[in-house]
């Protein structure tokens, strides 16, 4: 796989000194982690990729946090949610119907957990895989019906303000397309303004004031499994300014971290490239555990908007799940696929086989090669038909099992530590969540 996995948990001290932090007289730092389509069986897998069969599971960061599950059915007769809906009941403990962004059912804007932080000087942040006015971060800090109107988002981040401050100190992530824009470019009017716009990670890394506004992609930032994973960098930039911003004013902050492309691997039914993403959370959930030890006052709570693809491990009927299999895959479906359009068939098997490292058999590859691609079809569809055909083949030899390219109404797993985290313990609503949150800020 084109990453390095790494397995890392949480020592007794730290939780021992976390442990000290239950019920503070002053209010936490708040770390929300939303893996998005991070059902309990992305979890699975992703312990099991870590480790070598007969021997000990592998630890994860997220191991001894586990306190509870939740349901996630919005405010419609469907079950299955969307992540705005999702998002919009973790932001404001509001249900509401797929695509609302911070409304209410009847699209009445609900105070968030972001703004009510930031109106009681509350330092604020967001970061992001997908674009930043993607769902899930939008929800947290913007009201709009629909979460299709990305430009209108990204013009309510621009121009939002708690007074001479914008919702937010930190907001990092893709969608640059969207600040900069043919009828719109917000980045001269904003950084005349005293915001700090960066553009790329080593930008990051030198910024030392705030607010910071990091555009790292035209939309969104590349998969983990085809690039250096960038989340846990993110995190560790943004909980370092987020932090000495504290340190200066003696105010909590909040912030919200997603893993939003967890959910576009079980869109695809890809499930190297959803490993990768839930590696590259991992990681920077690690990071925010590292930060609760040096600062104890400070609530971590992990959870998922949703499942997506109804990822099962084990198919066919058959009693395996293939984990060495699916580590071996070098690229997503998104790189590959269009990499194969470019090509002859007769150069199909040699570019895949060193990429997908699979013992398929010369019938499975013969299988593949003579799909049918008609002429009367546009790239587009012919994307799609070796997508749908690449799944198949990898799901065969992984034993890797999807029951819909869609969201299911699975109930998710709530992690949490630090203070308050008990209160979140057992079987709760996602609306829950967000009314404990915007308790504590206070």
């Amino acid at each position: 796989m084109g990453m390095f996995l790494s397995a890392c948990g949480q020592n007794s001290a730290t939780s021992a000194k976390v442990e000290q932090a239950k019920t503070p007289s002053a209010p936490p730092n708040i770390i929300f982690l939303i893996g998005d389509g991070m059902g309990f069986e992305f979890i699975s897998a992703y312990r099991y990729a870590l480790s070598q069969p007969g021997q000990a599971l592998a630890a994860t960061p997220f191991d001894e946090m586990l306190v509870g599950a939740a349901t996630t059915y919005p405010d419609d007769d469907t079950w299955v949610t969307d992540s705005a809906a999702s998002a919009t009941a973790l932001a404001t403990g509001v249900k509401s119907y797929n695509g609302a962004i911070g409304v209410d059912s009847e699209q009445h804007p609900q105070q968030t957990m972001m703004e009510k932080a930031r109106e009681l000087g509350w330092h604020t942040g967001a970061i992001s895989t997908s674009q930043v006015t993607h769902a899930t971060p939008a929800s947290f800090f913007t009201h709009h019906p629909s979460r299709q109107m990305y430009n209108e988002i990204a013009d309510s981040f621009a121009s939002t303000k708690f007074g001479d401050k914008w919702s937010f100190d930190v907001l990092l992530g893709g969608g640059m397309s969207y600040f900069n824009r043919a009828d719109k470019n917000w980045l001269p009017e904003l950084s005349q303004q005293g915001m700090h716009i960066v553009t790329d990670y080593q930008q990051l890394a030198n910024t030392q004031e705030l607010p910071v506004l990091g555009l790292f992609a035209p939309v969104a930032l590349p998969y983990a499994i085809d690039a250096q994973p960038r989340l846990a960098q993110l995190t560790r930039n943004a909980l370092r300014l987020l932090g000495e911003a504290q340190a200066e004013s003696g105010k909590p902050f909040a912030l919200m971290i997603e893993g939003s492309k967890i959910d576009w691997c079980g869109h695809a039914n890809d499930i190297a490239c959803a490993i990768g993403e839930v590696n590259d959370f991992a990681q920077a959930l690690q990071v925010a555990k590292d930060f609760q030890q040096e600062h104890p006052n400070t609530l971590i709570v992990v959870t998922a908007d949703h499942s997506t693809g109804g990822l099962t491990l084990g198919q066919g009927g058959v009693y395996e799940w293939h984990s060495d299999r699916v580590m071996a895959i070098e690229n997503s479906l998104e790189v590959l696929v269009p990499e194969l359009l470019t090509r002859s068939r007769d150069q199909w098997r040699d570019y895949l086989q060193p990429r997908l490292n699979l013992p398929m058999s010369d019938a499975q590859w013969q299988q593949l090669l003579e799909i049918e691609l008609a002429g009367s079809l546009d790239r587009s569809a012919h994307e799609k038909i070796l997508e749908k055909a690449l799944v198949a083949l990898i799901s065969e030899v992984t034993r890797t099992g999807w029951t819909t390219t869609g969201h299911t109404a699975v109930d998710v797993p709530i992690m949490a530590t630090g203070p308050y985290a008990e209160q979140l313990r057992g079987y709760k609503d996602n609306t829950e969540i967000g009314k404990l949150l915007l308790q504590i800020v206070r």
